[in-house]
């Protein structure tokens, strides 16, 4: 008979885990296909609509501040190679009060972008039968309808596996990105007028607070980086998600930039009914269209490739995003915020399967029916918003596991000292960039998500640890309330300019919010038999069981 040790030790073995299948061709298309949404087109109209030429800046500006935030992911995701990982990696460092407001800004971000490009899915049809947006570009009764069949249709894509979601995203990313390039470059081919980048001013409303007014599309479409480590459990070698990380964050630089330079050059002023030179009607002027489709019309071949990018490849990008988020969601469960359910995986497929249907559930009632103005643009401001306040936590985890020693040396990027402060500033900057009412929208979403599972799950591991992240979050917004124009300015005192709203938020993250953090950070490693699991070790089960055994209380850390 065998013993209970035995025993335990087999029921772990067998117990379903998620599979190692992805294979780094896989990985780099995964990152590339999810950056290349249609959220990026109609973001970069907005960008241009405000700044005009100088938007192609935001794309340059958005590449340096994003580049800092890589580099942490190169570094932890290697460390901490879990599903879901940047949502887990602030539970190491700073306990489960952290965590879940990580958590929640990070679900948050992730529950907003299927929808995004359902929603330019629904544009794409639009434009042939007007019936399911409105005129403010919000979808109507039946776009909602259809939005939901949309969401639903993501499902099967992720159902099947991590190799068949590989596979399928390798084939179709490489259909996908070519007719993308084909509609961006055909554009600048053929409609390609030079004039509109000088004749009408490089910045004609102005330099400095255009274009930081417009950072927050630019930063959405960067974004999409964080795909790869919330994939690493299931990647089969790890050790090459840096480069995966490098390179989709250098293609997607150079075609964003070729995007906001094909819309740029490629309006026809007579064709969508503007002025010439009056950016600030550009986005009006689409009707909540897929801008490609009006700009491409006399061009036959580049008409047919928009039309494929703007009503198919949506379609690839959401599936992505939903099978990311679903990992978002099952790492939330490990973490012990939300049912036991939705860390169970699937065993004929080793899939999350609850957390992939909740999370599409849940994604759709929260944008169609809780978004204060539902339409793409709004949209993007809100991811953003939540997203960065979750992603700030990211280089202090990073330094606070290099002082724990759990870093291994081979692992640690060059220059991280001055790296990480920057990162936690950048990040700090697009929060406050977002603005009235997309930051205090996310901010009231991320607290009633903390405080509900919170106390549900009764998190009480490391509230002292937490106090430096809900002051980031209060100065984020007092910031915001006090240093924008627009409706803030009927309800809050206006103490500064936006300017310096700006240069104030970026020293204080700079020289307060980061030395904070990671002196908030817990000297050892936090592990809980509950709330972590070692998936990051060589030996699996055997470093398991062993850490059973020399496991700190968990009060050690209250």
């Amino acid at each position: 008979m065998e013993n209970s040790n035995t025993m335990k030790h087999n029921i772990i073995k067998r117990k379903p885990r998620l599979k190692k299948d992805l294979t780094f061709n896989q990985m780099l298309m995964v990152g590339l296909v999810g950056a290349f949404g249609n959220g990026a087109l109609f973001g970069t109209v907005a960008m241009i609509t405000i700044a005009g030429p100088e938007a192609i800046l935001a794309f340059i500006l958005g590449a340096a501040i994003y580049s800092l935030i890589g580099l942490t992911y190169m570094e932890l995701g290697v460390t901490y190679p879990e599903a879901g990982g940047p949502t887990r990696y602030s539970i190491y460092t700073h306990g489960r009060w952290t965590n879940i407001i990580n958590a929640m800004s990070d679900i948050i971000w992730y529950l907003f972008i299927p929808p995004v490009e359902v929603i330019s899915i629904i544009a794409g049809i639009n434009y042939f039968d007007p019936i399911f947006l409105a005129a403010s570009g919000a979808p109507t009764y039946i776009g909602v309808a259809l939005g939901l069949a949309l969401m639903l249709g993501l499902i099967p894509f992720n159902y099947y596996g991590i190799k068949q979601f590989g596979k399928s995203s390798l084939y179709t990313g490489a259909v996908k990105i070519f007719f993308y390039l084909s509609m961006s470059l055909g554009l600048v081919f053929f409609a390609f007028d030079y004039a509109n980048f000088y004749k009408y001013g490089f910045a004609p409303y102005g330099v400095a607070v255009p274009l930081f007014s417009i950072m927050p599309y630019a930063m959405y479409d960067f974004g999409a980086i964080r795909v790869i480590p919330d994939l690493a459990e299931e990647t089969n070698n790890r050790s090459k998600m840096p480069r995966a990380i490098g390179l989709v964050l250098l293609f997607e630089t150079l075609i964003y930039i070729s995007v906001g330079f094909a819309i740029t050059m490629g309006t026809n002023w007579s064709l969508i009914g503007v002025i010439p030179g009056n950016f600030l009607g550009v986005q009006a002027a689409f009707h909540g269209n897929n801008p490609f489709f009006l700009l491409s019309k006399p061009f036959p071949f580049v008409f047919i490739a928009a039309v494929i990018t703007g009503v198919l490849t949506p379609f690839v990008t959401g599936y992505i995003y939903l099978g990311s988020g679903t990992r978002v969601l099952f790492s939330m469960g490990r973490s012990g915020y939300v049912s036991n359910k939705l860390k169970n995986i699937e065993s004929k497929h080793s899939i999350p399967l609850w957390s992939l249907i909740v999370f599409a559930v849940v994604g759709v009632v929260l944008v169609f029916v809780t978004a204060p103005v539902p339409s793409i643009y709004t949209f993007i401001d809100d991811a953003t918003a939540a997203g960065y306040i979750g992603l700030i936590t990211n280089p202090i985890a990073l330094m606070v596991t290099r002082r724990q020693g759990i870093t291994k040396k081979k692992d640690m990027v060059r220059g991280m000292s001055i790296i990480a402060p920057l990162a936690t500033a950048g990040s700090a900057l697009i929060v406050f960039w977002t603005g009235w009412p997309s930051e205090p929208y996310a901010v009231i979403l991320i607290a009633a998500g903390a405080v509900l599972f919170g106390a549900l799950s009764k998190v009480k591991i490391g509230a002292k640890n937490a106090l430096w992240y809900v002051f980031f979050i209060g100065f984020a917004t007092f910031m915001v309330a006090t240093s924008h124009d627009g409706l803030t300015s009927a309800v809050f005192p206006q103490y500064f300019t936006y300017i310096q709203g700006t240069i104030i938020t970026f020293i204080v993250g700079l020289f307060v919010i980061y030395p904070l953090g990671v002196l908030s950070g817990f000297k050892k490693q936090f592990i809980h038999k509950d709330f972590t699991e070692q998936l990051y070790t060589k030996q699996g089960e055997a470093d398991w069981k062993d850490s059973q055994n020399s496991k700190p209380e968990a009060k050690e850390f209250q």
